[in-house]
Formats: structure tokens, sequence, C-alpha cells
């Protein structure tokens, strides 16, 4: 590993913060015209609930899907990326970087990405590891032999 600073879980934490805030503004983009608003206020001019309830059953399994799959893409994409940070990771001036000092592959950062989303919703408790490990390596980066740096 070459001379890098690590991160810190702070910024870290911070940079995830912001990458949710920015998918959370995006998925909204692309929730609220598919469901329109009359669905969230209950206005709508259906007669049939049967209909509404089939409306909404259907409309909902492509977003659950869409809910689950971008921000794993979004990550994968970006840290694999020559800036090899998402938009939050930009922000906070930290990038991914495998044990070479370089950028990790998509398949790397897929799966890194993979396995964060997995145990993050898992156990929270996860989050916390960086903090009881000498090179600040949460249980994702371990896994793909990835470190957090400072840009």
């Amino acid at each position: 590993m070459q001379n890098f600073t690590f991160a810190g879980v702070g910024n870290r934490l911070v940079a995830q913060i912001i990458d949710a805030l920015i998918l959370g503004f995006v998925m909204s983009i692309i929730f609220i015209p598919i469901f329109g608003f009359g669905i969230f206020t209950g206005s709508t001019n259906f007669n049939d609930e049967g209909a509404i309830a089939a409306m909404v059953g259907l409309a909902m399994i492509p977003m659950i899907l869409l809910a689950i799959a971008a921000p794993i893409l979004y990550e994968a994409y970006m840290v694999s990326s020559p800036r090899q940070a998402t938009f939050g990771k930009m922000a906070m001036k930290i990038k991914v970087v495998d044990e070479n000092g370089q950028r990790l592959t998509f398949g790397s950062s897929l799966g890194r990405a993979l396995i964060k989303y997995v145990s993050s919703n898992l156990c929270i408790l996860l989050w916390l590891w960086p903090l009881f490990n000498d090179k600040e390596q949460s249980l994702h980066d371990l896994v793909v032999k990835g470190y957090v740096v400072r840009a």
C-alpha cells in the first residue's frame, strides 16, 4: 500500500449521507410522475378501488427493484470510474483505491457495493468496523482489498 492518508469514519459517513440525499432526490423525480401526486394524497377519480390497488401493486414491483438496484449500481459505477468516488465522496475529497493505489475494477466495485448494502441493511453496527481496524477498512473494503483514502 502506498503512502495514503485514510479518509476516516466521519468523512465516510458524511459522504454516505450526501449520496443518500442525491439518490433520494433522483428517485423521487422518477417515482412521483409514475405514481402521480393523486395516489400519495388519496385524491383520485377512480371509482374502482380494485383497479387502484392493482395499478399501485404492479407499479410497486419495478419501483422496489429500482430502489434496490440504483444505489448499488450507482456506487459500483462511480467507484470504478476514473474519479474513483461517488458524488458524496468527491464532495468530501476522498476516493476508493485498491491495495496498489489503483482504481477498482467494475467487478470489484460491484462486489464491494453489494456487500456494503447487504451488510449495512442486516447489521448497521458493521458501520463501526473501521473504528477497530488500523487501516480504517469496512467489511466491504476488506473483501475487495480496497481502501478509502483522501484524494
